[in-house]
């Protein structure tokens, strides 16, 4: 999946989490520039992801993401160790 199809259905995911259908996510963004991105909806963008890219994940592997473009890499990552199973 292209770097572009990622950030699109990542971005799907996080309006259906933040209940934000106008948002649009952009690689350099951060935590603080999403409204509402607190623990709770943290743990909902976790669960939210694990059933929309087939993976699992966890709290504190997000926690220490930098910014969405690592939020994607780190997603690229988990869908590789998850068809090497």
């Amino acid at each position: 999946m292209s770097d572009d199809a990622m950030l699109q259905k990542l971005t799907e995911v996080f309006r259906s989490v933040f209940g934000d259908p106008t948002l649009v996510l952009r690689t350099d963004m951060v935590a603080l520039d999403i409204p509402r991105w607190d623990s709770l909806n943290n743990v909902k963008l976790i669960l939210a992801c694990e059933r929309a890219f087939g993976i699992r994940m966890r709290a504190r592997d997000i926690n220490g993401l930098e910014n969405i473009g690592a939020f994607i890499n780190h997603l690229r990552e988990r869908q590789k160790a998850a068809a090497a199973r």
